[in-house]
């Protein structure tokens, strides 16, 4: 039990201490942070680094990254809460094959996509326009999201759909009003998963977006530079402001996260 808590604290210590580093640095003044000898504790803190940074264009590249990520994470989910109960549940020629096809997509690197996306998108003149973020983010999300949820579906007893058919119910009702409702917690966590993973997601957003519609991690790299270095400290104070709500979001639902990703994946 001893070893249990010692483990979980350096795990944390682990995970936090990113973000202790840039409170302590988003605190000190640019020539504290290249001094040398190196200081982790800033000697005069200031909070000009998070005036300047609220002061700047923090706010529209945060609605970019709300509405792209939003936007392609619902579209995510429906595809794949509607191809996962399908492998799960139903019964089809070549389902193995459809399956591991699309598994596949998770198989190339975001590196090697970024060409011939830039080249579709380019034809769908999308650009430079949120669409043209949240198209690929919708699908690049897919392999996972899916993978995460045939596993909750078949955690369903059949005798629910059973019970269900001799009420009436068809299938298409069934899937709105017995499994859906089931499977909540494990569609929030899946959810979470995604979401994360499109809020942060930079490569993209680099290549195909432009100042008007940055997101927030290309727009933090565009906030801390300078023609001469990048400002470190408005960079951990940008990082700060950006990433704390998603903090504080995930933690609230801590128990529900943990609790269903683990009995929805590992415990099959």
């Amino acid at each position: 039990m001893v070893s249990t808590y010692i483990l979980l604290i350096i795990i944390l210590v682990v995970q936090f201490f990113p973000l202790v580093w840039a409170l302590l640095t988003s605190l000190m003044t640019p020539q504290e942070t290249i001094s040398n000898p190196i200081t982790l504790l800033p000697l005069h803190p200031s909070f000009s680094s998070y005036i300047q940074t609220l002061q700047g264009d923090i706010g529209h590249y945060y609605n970019n990254s709300t509405i792209a990520a939003t936007v392609s994470t619902v579209i995510t989910m429906v595809l794949a809460t509607l191809a996962a109960y399908a492998f799960a549940r139903l019964r089809f020629r070549f389902k193995t094959t459809l399956l591991l096809f699309m598994l596949s997509f998770s198989l190339f690197p975001a590196l090697a996509q970024v060409i011939p996306v830039y080249q579709i998108l380019q034809k769908l003149h999308l650009i430079g326009t949120l669409p043209g973020l949240i198209l690929p983010y919708s699908i690049m999300g897919l392999p996972l999201a899916v993978l995460v949820l045939i596993a909750i579906f078949q955690d369903i007893p059949s005798e629910l759909e059973e019970a269900a058919a001799v009420d009436g119910l068809s299938r298409w009702g069934t899937f709105l009003r017995v499994i859906i409702p089931s499977t909540l917690p494990g569609l929030f966590t899946a959810t979470v998963i995604v979401f994360v993973g499109d809020w942060n997601e930079y490569l993209f957003a680099l290549n195909y977006t432009t100042p008007n519609t940055n997101t927030l991690p290309v727009g933090l790299v565009t906030i801390s530079q300078t023609q001469a270095a990048t400002n470190f400290t408005v960079l951990s104070a940008a990082a700060l402001i950006s990433v704390v709500p998603l903090i504080v979001r995930i933690l609230s639902m801590e128990r529900s996260f943990v609790s269903n990703l683990t009995v929805g994946i590992f415990t099959r």
